[in-house]
């Protein structure tokens, strides 16, 4: 098994610097990467800052606490200092996020004092590509408060051995489901959402640099889509230690109209960012339904 390589980082980076190695550093093709490496990075210390957690909730839409998505974007920095390390084997701009989950162990609260680890691991082949995890915990005074694992593949070049095929068409919404909001999504939300989670990924706020890596066009944020969807009100409730599971589906092309839709199935409460034009689902999260006692 490959060695792991671990980052000592001081200080949380605030991720810009990181975004030249990030885009321009050449790596190898992706059938040519065998036994990838972990990557570690940890930093210590960092304070859960009123402000920043401010800022970003007025973007997503929350209006209170700390939102269970916030910390994703406290680690983005760390996430991009693996994708900028000069060993890391994938070209980070042609990776697609394809879920996550994340569990709230604790409560949030600003001035915190937070260690934040991650770490990418987990590298499976399959028939799309090779995927991975990149795995945060986050942990106060010794105890995990959240956790999240994001898994992201990198697609195998079409060949004769791996032919294009079409995708399967992204599920609707069940028609009983409530229509919660529907609103636009401009290039603005995707420029304020980037200020906020230091997610400055060209594909995002740049045409010409979506189309360069395949795209029609650029794309909101995946994690916004979450953000948006569970700050929409009615707010869920959603217990400490309950598990936000989220599948990415279609990407949400800039300019798009969306609607934010809520309906239970098998036990688990379930929200949406749909098409409003053809119903069809952009993403979904769901997590268990609280019990009576919860």
């Amino acid at each position: 098994m490959a060695s792991s390589v671990h980052l000592r980082i001081r200080k949380l980076p605030t991720g810009l610097g990181s975004y030249p190695r990030v885009l321009f550093t050449k790596r190898p093709p992706v059938t040519e990467v065998a036994e990838p490496q972990e990557f570690h990075a940890q930093v210590s210390g960092v304070v859960l800052s009123a402000k920043s957690v401010q800022s970003y909730s007025e973007v997503c839409g929350f209006r209170d606490g700390v939102p269970a998505t916030y910390p994703h974007v406290l680690s983005m920095p760390l996430h991009l200092q693996i994708f900028a390390c000069s060993d890391f084997p994938l070209r980070p701009m042609g990776l697609i996020h394809l879920s996550n989950w994340i569990e709230k162990l604790a409560e949030l609260r600003p001035g915190m004092r937070l260690d934040v680890h991650v770490a990418a691991r987990n590298y499976q082949n399959t028939d799309a590509g090779l995927a991975f995890d990149m795995a945060t915990e986050i942990s106060s005074d010794g105890q995990p408060v959240w956790r999240e694992t994001c898994v992201f593949l990198s697609r195998w070049p079409e060949s004769a051995d791996r032919p294009a095929s079409r995708p399967p068409r992204p599920p609707k919404a069940p028609k009983d489901s409530a229509v919660l909001a529907e609103f636009d999504v401009t290039r603005r939300v995707a420029w304020d959402y980037a200020r906020v989670s230091r997610d400055f990924n060209p594909i995002h706020l740049s045409d010409r640099a979506a189309r360069y890596f395949g795209l029609r066009g650029c794309i909101s944020h995946g994690m916004w889509s979450l953000a948006r969807s569970l700050a929409q009100e009615p707010r869920p409730v959603i217990p400490d230690g309950a598990r936000i599971e989220t599948q990415f589906l279609t990407p949400v092309q800039l300019p798009a109209r969306v609607a934010i839709k809520d309906w239970s199935a098998d036990g688990q409460r379930r929200r949406a960012l749909c098409d409003v034009r053809t119903g069809r689902v952009h993403m979904y999260a769901y997590w268990p339904e609280p019990t009576a006692d919860a």
